[in-house]
């Protein structure tokens, strides 16, 4: 029975890693904000947090997790495996004309685990201060695509400006987090890798037998990425038995971050005149005005900084009650730097985050409504990609973390985060955006179990 069950999990993770690369070879946007700088950058927050305002540097969950302050894999209690994907639908306007898009595509896979079984760990009768958590997570960075038609008139021709971009980025890292009592620290180490390939078309409609200008540029990126993250979590206690005990009641500091990171660009670009109208030897007239092919530059990402903290609280039988928190984070985009594009400049970036989430009642045996943890937040900050004028992203949140209760193990869940916004700005195309995500957190307690018989 137990290879059958392990049959059915090798089976699953290996399909599911098939969809992954399958997904992520598809293109996943149409935004024309992402032509600009890595593109859109992809919410690093799991979907069991996006529903309170994707908090993160103080947020740890014993059944779930979080990537993005690496401290937090030491509150682990069992194994998680979580994979999300997402759907989008995106309303572009301006002052006269608007256009709705419908996205979606796989968003995270990530295995995290304490590296002691808490079953052992409740048995053994000397209680260690130590917990070590590790991760392994595949996450999308940014996504670039678009494409945006302009037609101008120019003297006594009309030129249609055709600009389209696809690809994006993505990193692996893994992670590990030291905890002694209620202090952790912890580390991601990883690799980030990706690709981007920009077109800009540039026709003629009324010249007779014209050439169109095609100005192809392609850049692949590479190179080592890291962040650190610290947790402390206070537990607030009161007098029982005759001693002070903890109550339920704790609040987590949480701070992480990185300095810049160094990265290779591998560029090519292709500049040409075609002449459709022209064949030469089967091959329409073209003139070649540049051909570089794989140049090796090296580029610059930001460094980053955020912190935050997280009230909770537990009930008598540990379980989730309420929490509620804030967090920060700021990136130092203006330090930004691509070979391929010198002359492009980013503004320096923020984001507020604010969440709470509440369970009625985790132990009820009458009401599953009552076992749902429910989540609502909002969030406000500034987009790198604002130039002279302000580029805002904010919005409101929801979700909803339905547990999937199974005899004599730990629940694994099922996580919905809405996050409703609109990056706005001067004198620019405004996107209201509805994002959804669906996430799977399949939990085990039984890894690295070691059994003793009597």
């Amino acid at each position: 029975m137990l290879n059958y069950q392990r049959r059915k999990l090798l089976t699953f993770v290996l399909l599911l890693l098939g969809a992954t690369t399958i997904s992520f070879a598809q293109p996943k946007i149409n935004s024309p904000f992402s032509r600009i700088g890595v593109g859109d950058l992809v919410n690093p927050a799991f979907s069991h947090a996006r529903g309170m305002g994707s908090l993160s540097a103080a947020y740890n969950d014993p059944a779930h997790i979080n990537s993005v302050n690496p401290a937090s894999y030491s509150f682990l209690q069992a194994t998680a495996f979580d994979v999300g994907v997402n759907i989008k639908r995106t309303e572009l306007s301006d002052d006269q004309t608007s256009q709705t898009l419908w996205t979606g595509n796989l968003d995270y896979i990530s295995l995290g685990f304490p590296t002691k079984n808490p079953k052992n760990r409740a048995a053994n009768p000397i209680k260690s201060p130590w917990h070590w958590g590790m991760n392994f997570s595949f996450i999308p960075y940014s996504n670039v695509g678009y494409q945006v038609d302009q037609t101008k008139q120019i003297g006594a021709d009309t030129v249609n400006f055709i600009f389209r971009g696809t690809g994006g980025t993505f990193k692996v890292h893994w992670g590990n987090a030291v905890r002694y009592k209620n202090l952790s620290v912890g580390f991601n180490f990883g690799y980030l890798f990706g690709k981007t390939t920009t077109d800009q078309l540039i026709t003629f409609q009324n010249l007779e037998s014209p050439y169109f200008n095609d100005f192809q540029d392609e850049f692949s990126i590479g190179g080592v990425i890291w962040n650190i993250g610290t947790q402390y979590r206070y537990q607030f206690k009161k007098m029982k038995d005759g001693k002070m005990a903890p109550d339920g009641r704790s609040i987590t500091f949480g701070a992480y971050g990185n300095s810049g990171n160094g990265i290779d660009f591998n560029t090519s670009s292709l500049y040409q005149r075609v002449n459709p109208s022209y064949v030469n030897a089967n091959q329409r007239s073209r003139d070649t005005i540049v051909n570089v092919q794989n140049n090796i530059e090296r580029g610059r990402l930001p460094g980053q900084f955020g912190v935050g903290a997280y009230y909770a609280k537990v009930d008598k039988q540990g379980f989730n009650k309420f929490g509620v928190g804030v967090d920060f984070r700021t990136t130092a985009w203006s330090n930004y730097s691509n070979p391929t594009r010198p002359n492009e400049k980013l503004n320096n970036a923020w984001r507020l985050g604010i969440g709470g989430n509440f369970t009625p009642n985790f132990g009820s045996i009458k009401s599953y409504w009552q076992k749902i943890n429910y989540q609502a937040g909002f969030f406000y900050g500034k987009d790198p990609r604002g130039f002279e004028n302000d580029l805002t992203d904010y919005g409101v949140t929801l979700g909803l973390r339905l547990p999937v209760i199974r005899r004599n193990s730990i629940p694994s869940y099922i996580n919905f985060g809405l996050e409703i916004g609109q990056l706005k700005g001067q004198s620019t195309i405004n996107e209201t955006y509805g994002r959804l995500t669906v996430g799977f957190t399949l939990n085990n307690n039984d890894w690295f179990l070691k059994r003793k018989f009597y």
